[in-house]
C-alpha cells in the first residue's frame, strides 16, 4: 500500500472540526467525502458517556473554546462546532451567541452543525419538516423546541432513545432508514412535508440520504451532511460531493 502525503503549501484547504470525544463519525467520513485537496483537522472535547443535558453543558463550557484554541494552531479556512444536541438543549438563543464567540474567537468562518442545518433548510426552502434522531425523548423533546423556535414547522418525528452517547453512532443504514420511516408516517400528510432531517453528528445518518430523496422526491438534510456542507462553502471549496443528496450537489 503506499503512503499518502499532503502538501500543506499545495492543499486547497483545511478544514477544522471541534468534536465530543466519543464520535466516531465525523473524522472517517469527512475525510473519506472530501474533495482532492482538502483535508480535515480535528481538535475534542470530553463528554461524559451518560447523555444528559448537564453533560452536554459541561462540555460546552469547560472545553468548547479549549478545543477551538488547539484546532486553530494548524490554521484551518474554516471551523465547525460538531455537536447538535450540545445547542438543541440549550436553545437558539445560546446558538447564536456560540456562533458569534466561535467567529470572533476563529478569526476565520466559524460556526455550529445547527447553524448549519438551519442554513441548509433554508436553502432548500424548507419549513415543514419530518424530524429524526438517535436521542433520548428528553433530547428530542428539546430539539423540537429548537427547530420550532427557528421557524420550522415539525410535522412527524421518531427518536431511538440512546441514552449512551458513545452508542449514537451504532444504528446501521437500514435502522437509520426505518427510524425516517417512522417519522415521515407521522408526518400523515407527506406531500405537505417539504424535507426530512435526521440529527447527531455521532450517526451516520449521510448513508441513507440519495435513498431517501429517491424515494420521495424530496430533500434530505443531515447533521452530517449539512455541516460538511457548510464547511466546504465557508472554506471557499465549491464543488458538487456526489452521493450524499442534493444538498451537496447543488447548493
Amino acid at each position: 500500500m503506499s503512503a499518502v502525503s499532503v502538501n500543506v503549501k499545495t492543499a486547497r484547504a483545511r478544514l477544522g472540526v471541534i468534536l465530543p470525544s466519543v464520535n466516531t463519525v465525523v473524522e472517517p467520513w469527512f475525510g473519506c467525502a472530501v474533495p482532492q485537496g482538502v483535508t480535515v483537522h480535528a481538535s475534542r472535547m470530553f463528554l461524559d458517556a451518560n447523555l444528559t443535558r448537564e453533560a452536554l453543558v459541561r462540555m460546552d463550557r469547560e472545553e468548547g473554546m479549549l478545543g477551538l484554541k488547539q484546532l486553530m494552531s494548524c490554521k484551518p479556512a474554516a471551523v465547525a462546532y460538531c455537536c447538535t444536541a450540545s445547542s438543541i438543549v440549550q436553545g437558539l438563543e445560546y446558538d447564536g451567541r456560540l456562533n458569534h464567540e466561535l467567529q470572533h474567537a476563529a478569526g476565520v468562518p466559524a460556526f455550529t452543525a445547527t447553524g448549519a442545518i438551519i442554513e441548509a433548510l433554508k436553502a432548500l426552502g424548507a419549513k415543514r419538516i419530518a424530524v429524526c434522531s438517535p436521542y433520548t425523548q428528553a433530547i428530542d423533546d428539546a430539539e423540537h423546541e429548537f427547530f420550532t423556535a427557528a421557524g420550522f414547522e415539525i410535522a412527524g418525528s421518531a427518536h431511538l432513545g440512546i441514552a449512551d452517547s458513545f452508542r449514537l453512532a451504532d444504528p446501521t443504514a437500514e435502522e437509520i432508514y426505518a427510524l425516517w420511516q417512522k417519522s415521515w408516517q407521522a408526518s400523515g400528510n407527506a406531500g405537505a412535508v417539504d424535507a426530512s432531517l435526521i440529527t447527531c453528528l455521532n450517526m451516520n445518518s449521510q448513508d441513507v440520504v440519495s435513498r431517501i430523496e429517491h424515494e420521495t422526491g424530496k430533500p434530505v438534510v443531515t447533521s452530517t451532511q449539512a455541516t460538511l456542507w457548510k464547511l466546504l462553502r465557508a472554506a471557499g471549496v465549491n464543488d458538487a460531493v456526489l452521493g450524499y443528496g442534493s444538498l451537496l450537489t447543488e447548493f
